[in-house]
């Protein structure tokens, strides 16, 4: 018996749920017969030995459960996983995807016949009867139907609070950046406004870190604000914002992040709970042409500016 679990790791939370809900208590399944995918406790940086993992613990698999999600869509990791998945004859290939993806945005890959949604209450009760058939496990009906209830009453909430989240944090982004893009606008004091506290420091780096990083960042706002900069206006009309976490930097060469974030991101000088982001303005919303402002971080309800924290000091 062993499970194979393919996820995105900003998904993490959920599927770690369903894993102990639906699979270990609610079917009974031992928790060595399951493999997650997290690739940060793996180890694993280059290609060829992702591709190679991947395949060898496929070969030992009965099933491969992919969950699908925006983020899953977005990552080259993921993408491999699944082609992985698929590649192998032996392996029965279970696709779930969050509420909140639709079954065309999946491309001609999926039909709907074969694709369940993962807040199904009937495609978990048919998982459950598949399972403890396959595997002669002892099928505790008033078990599962507790613990299938415990999941799905959390994938709601855990929905709902991502959409609220998201929404939050693009609602701040347009208020803030979209200010850079404004006539006369004082970009200097712009930036002021996201200068980092201790604390915001605390939040984004390692503890062996961040009292540096705030040295670091309070001498050189000092510098760097004494310099008058010119307004964006009216050459850039559009920003874009880019991000991504600690291992998504380390193993997605996808992102548009900065080179040197890996660098530190190799160090585990972030901490994983952050979204980094690197904003673009840009002449319009379809070119590549503009300037990258790199990296900024939500915290404590409001944007603030790490610049360039790849600096030399801390790559040693």
């Amino acid at each position: 018996m062993k499970i194979f679990i393919s996820h995105s790791s900003k998904n993490k939370k959920v599927v770690d749920f369903f894993v102990d809900k639906i699979l270990i208590l609610g079917c009974g399944i031992n928790e060595k017969e399951i493999f997650c995918s997290s690739v940060e406790g793996l180890g694993i940086t280059t290609g060829l030995d992702f591709r190679e993992h991947i395949k060898e613990t496929l070969l030992k698999s009965d099933y491969s459960f992919l969950f699908i999600s925006n983020e899953y869509k977005e990552s080259d990791i993921c993408l491999n996983e699944m082609g992985a998945s698929w590649a192998q004859d032996s392996v029965i290939v279970k696709p779930f995807i969050f509420p909140n993806i639709g079954f065309d945005s999946l491309g001609t890959l999926y039909s709907v016949k074969q694709v369940a949604k993962l807040d199904n209450s009937y495609s978990l009760d048919e998982l459950f009867q598949e399972i403890t058939e396959k595997y002669n496990l002892q099928r505790i009906i008033a078990r599962w139907s507790k613990a299938k209830k415990e999941f799905l009453d959390f994938l709601s909430q855990e929905i709902s609070n991502i959409h609220t989240k998201d929404d939050y944090i693009e609602k701040r982004a347009k208020e803030y950046f979209s200010k850079f893009l404004g006539a006369n606008v004082n970009m200097n004091s712009l930036l002021l406004q996201a200068h980092p506290t201790l604390i915001d420091c605390k939040i984004a780096f390692s503890n062996e870190y961040f009292r540096k990083y705030f040295d670091y960042y309070c001498k050189g706002f000092e510098v760097m604000l004494t310099h008058y900069m010119k307004p964006m206006y009216p050459e850039r009309k559009h920003y874009r914002l880019n991000k991504a976490r600690l291992f998504e930097i380390l193993n997605d060469n996808s992102i548009k992040l900065p080179g040197g974030m890996k660098m530190i991101a190799e160090k585990f000088i972030l901490n994983n709970s952050v979204d980094f982001y690197s904003i673009e303005f840009l002449e319009n919303k379809y070119t590549e042409r503009g300037i990258r402002f790199s990296v900024f971080c939500y915290i404590n309800d409001r944007w603030v500016f790490f610049p360039k924290p790849y600096f030399a000091d801390f790559l040693n």
